[in-house]
């Protein structure tokens, strides 16, 4: 049974702005918050609201581990966000990877600025003084945030409250839980990035903007991944050179699915299961063929048109032969409304929803150094999502982004399907390794200590491994195994495959309006850079 952490709040939440947080956060950590001590129970860390003067002044804290913040922020005058400038000094206690950075964020407060007492220091400073704080007291830390924590009302997603656009408000708080909870926390997956651009198929050697021989020049020189999704309807042709460009280059170049017909909401509509069914499995037959005919392998990892994707449809996408979805956090909220997952979205690696992994993608504008900052914090892979247009200025875009990223430390720039089965979390208990798998594939490498392994419980029962002895072992979740001595360092774990819907049946059948619509589309797209 995972330990839950005892959080004791002073004053208690109820009645406070922020009580609708309490829910949220102890739904996605191991933490339970109380107004007071249960009999027996052991309270591991407190969260003061309204530290008083004498408290800061006198520099009097409590033996254990304390979280102070403001009870309310003061509203700035134009009620919209500003931009701040931040800067997160070289101190061990800043988190990878804003630790010596300095970036700007946006906030719709006035924080506090903080006076450092005792042996205080800053862990973030404004141009107007410090908004985040840590002293640490016999071996006791405790941390002081500008920030009040946020309002969280009925319908507010997480995504909603830490976001690459504000992140600053709620960083302290989620950075001191994680402290907390770090004795029996598991470890994030790898630092892991690939770019996707939407719509280009292999016609030609160029769609609009985007150049593939160009992209692969350089994706060597500066280490980077692209892949493309492309739509199935337009796997009726492939140009023989283009194909060789994606087959000798498959280490920087790689396809993935985008919808069908790639018609308005063409995976959100309310349909029948048998026509939802056969719309899937017409896209995955497309794709066959495109494979038959080229020799090129086009991951499983559905990317929607427009992100716009149901509960209904994530539900059949792996019986159908997908491995896993790539949407927004934005997207996947805004076309599930009412749904409860939604409200944890943003703050795992990835999501499983009815048992398909769903990846968050971003997009090239905005702050994007801060979106990869955010998602190299949470875990998260770095995918980058455009379309060609983006690529208006060059591809030189992509070579700073990537230098950005790839400054974070080792990243692994993949294709999706090998960036999905990087989607695990795990942690040694003694010489026991846990691993919780959050795809229906993944590709584990063993830490050198580890004698047994024990696969989580989660979405998935029954699991096949391979690598062990060269053997394929059936094993049940939370089913204890223990390792050769002479066991290669990397396994694979396949969850039992989720039940196949039928062949393609016939049933969808592509309206004339949609071939009509994707060939006007595609001619405006490969005329524009002739404009």
């Amino acid at each position: 049974m995972e330990q839950v952490y005892h959080i004791l709040i002073r004053p208690k939440a109820e009645g406070q702005s922020w009580q609708g947080l309490v829910p949220m956060l102890e739904s996605m950590l191991p933490v339970k918050f109380v107004s007071s001590v249960p009999g027996g129970v052991e309270v591991a860390a407190e969260i003061i609201t309204e530290p008083t003067v004498e408290t800061i002044e006198n520099g009097v804290r409590g033996s254990v581990v304390s979280f102070h913040a403001p009870l309310t922020n003061s509203r700035l005058p134009e009620g919209k966000p500003v931009d701040i400038k931040v800067i997160f000094p070289e101190d061990p206690a800043v988190p990878f990877p804003f630790r010596g950075r300095s970036i700007q964020v946006k906030t719709a407060v006035e924080p506090r600025i903080l006076s450092l007492s005792g042996n205080e220091r800053s862990l973030a400073n404004t141009e107007r003084g410090p908004v985040w704080t840590v002293a640490d007291e016999g071996g006791v830390k405790h941390f002081r945030s500008g920030f009040a924590l946020p309002e969280v009302s009925a319908g507010t997603t997480f995504h909603n409250v830490l976001n690459e656009g504000r992140f600053l408000e709620m960083l302290p708080l989620i950075n001191w839980l994680r402290e907390i909870c770090k004795k029996t926390a598991y470890a994030s997956p790898p630092l892991r990035a690939c770019y996707i651009f939407d719509d280009p198929n292999l016609h030609w050697s160029r769609y609009g903007f985007v150049d593939f021989r160009q992209i692969v020049a350089h994706a060597t020189k500066e280490n980077y991944h692209v892949a493309f999704a492309t739509i199935p309807l337009d796997a009726w042709f492939a140009h023989e050179a283009t194909v060789r460009v994606f087959k000798s280059n498959h280490r920087r170049l790689s396809l993935v699915i985008h919808g069908n017909d790639h018609t308005r909401h063409e995976l959100a509509r309310d349909y029948t299961p048998s026509a939802r069914v056969s719309l899937l499995r017409q896209a995955i037959s497309r794709i066959e063929h495109l494979e038959n005919r080229t020799g090129i392998r086009v991951d499983r990892v559905m990317v929607p048109p427009h992100g716009a994707c149901s509960e209904d449809t994530l539900k059949e996408l792996p019986g159908c032969g997908f491995e896993a979805a790539c949407i927004s956090h934005g997207s996947l909220c805004a076309h599930n409304r009412g749904r409860s997952w939604t409200a944890n979205l943003g703050f795992h690696p990835s999501a499983m929803i009815q048992g398909c992994p769903v990846l968050p993608r971003w997009g090239l504008g905005g702050n994007v150094n801060n979106t990869v900052l955010l998602a190299a914090y949470l875990g998260q892979p770095m995918v980058l999502r455009g379309h060609h247009q983006d690529l208006k200025e060059g591809v030189e875009l992509l070579d700073g982004i990537a230098g950005f990223v790839n400054r974070l430390g080792r990243v692994s720039w993949s294709n999706m399907a090998d960036l999905c089965r990087m989607n695990y979390q795990w942690r040694m208990d003694a010489n026991t390794c846990r691993v919780k798998p959050l795809g229906r594939k993944i590709v584990f490498p063993l830490p050198e200590e580890a004698t047994q392994l024990v696969i989580e419980p989660g979405f998935a029962t029954d699991w096949q491994i391979s690598g062990i002895n060269g053997e394929t072992l059936a094993v049940r979740a939370g089913q204890c195994i223990s390792l050769p001595e002479n066991q290669g360092r990397q396994i694979s774990m396949t969850a039992t495959p989720a039940p196949v819907a039928p062949p393609h049946n016939g049933l969808h059948r592509t309206a004339m309006t949609a071939w009509v619509r994707r060939i006007l589309t595609e001619g405006r797209d490969r005329l524009l850079p002739l404009s």
